[in-house]
């Protein structure tokens, strides 16, 4: 075999791992997008029908004249974009210092307390959450959610970023030392730009977190404050499930987060391809 043939078949084995682990990774949301424009006969039948039966859209129809829909709709848009806001920003503070090794009073422990807290399961914490939120006055609010999100976030977030830092040669930021800039404006104008691929990443990351969490808003959310995930949850009651309408809400709840990463697909890419690069 002549080493052109060999590198075609090795080319057209790559296309088809690649194909078939495409296909295995989108299964999932084909499948809940053709669940949302069944009929619940379809949605039921045995054995499965995935492209040859009646398409319909009452399930969407259904959907967005549930009660409370709309309202649970922009409350996951305000506490997901918001707490991803508030995550990056005091994520890029935390991570700058981290990053580049400076002596401060409480650094181990601070640097142990980020892992730690990201390893504990979130129910331990919102328990005692929960007591301090009702106590203060807190108990379904966006603001809430906000902060509970960025604070659970976090951690994740600084560890994140100090990756992406990390491979910004320091030499750049002795330069802006030299025209007199501080270490803030060095920052905002030299560092965080450089890294601008490392924070689309750790954003989108975040935004991906907090718009599918259910535990956090399920104890500290009421029906002001309902979320997306836990307006799907209700139609799975006790004696049956809605598949049709569910799915319809799981397609829908896909949207924003699905548009998002396409727009700032290159912007991902490049910055997991940084963060995973050692010195």
């Amino acid at each position: 075999m002549s080493p052109r043939a060999v590198i075609r078949l090795r080319h057209a084995g790559s296309y088809l791992v690649l194909t078939v682990a495409a296909i295995i990774a989108l299964f999932p949301i084909l499948w809940t997008l053709s669940t949302s424009l069944k009929q619940i006969v379809d949605a039921l039948s045995i054995p499965p029908k995935f492209v040859w039966f009646h398409y319909t859209l009452h399930n969407y129809s259904k959907l967005f004249h549930t009660p409370g829909f709309g309202p649970a709709y922009v409350t996951t848009l305000e506490v997901t974009f918001g707490s991803a806001l508030v995550t990056v920003v005091v994520g890029s503070l935390a991570a700058y210092p981290i990053a580049r090794r400076w002596r401060f009073l409480g650094r181990r422990p601070l640097e142990a307390s980020l892992v730690i807290i990201r390893a504990i399961p979130p129910i331990v914490l919102l328990v005692p959450l929960f007591s301090l939120v009702i106590n203060h006055g807190l108990y379904d609010r966006p603001l809430t959610l906000v902060v509970v999100y960025a604070a659970f976030n976090l951690p994740f977030a600084v560890w994140m970023m100090v990756s992406f830092i990390q491979q910004i040669p320091y030499e750049l930021e002795e330069s802006g030392e030299v025209d007199g800039a501080n270490r803030l404006r060095i920052l905002g104008h030299l560092v965080l730009p450089l890294a601008a691929p490392g924070l689309a990443a750790t954003t989108i990351l975040v935004s991906l977190i907090a718009w599918n969490e259910f535990l956090i808003p399920l104890v500290l959310a009421g029906n002001n404050t309902r979320t997306l995930p836990l307006l799907i949850s209700t139609f799975v009651q006790t004696r049956t499930v809605d598949w049709g309408v569910m799915a319809a809400g799981a397609t829908v709840a896909i949207l924003p987060i699905a548009i998002l990463t396409v727009l700032a697909q290159r912007s991902l890419v490049s910055g997991l391809g940084i963060g995973g690069v050692k010195q």
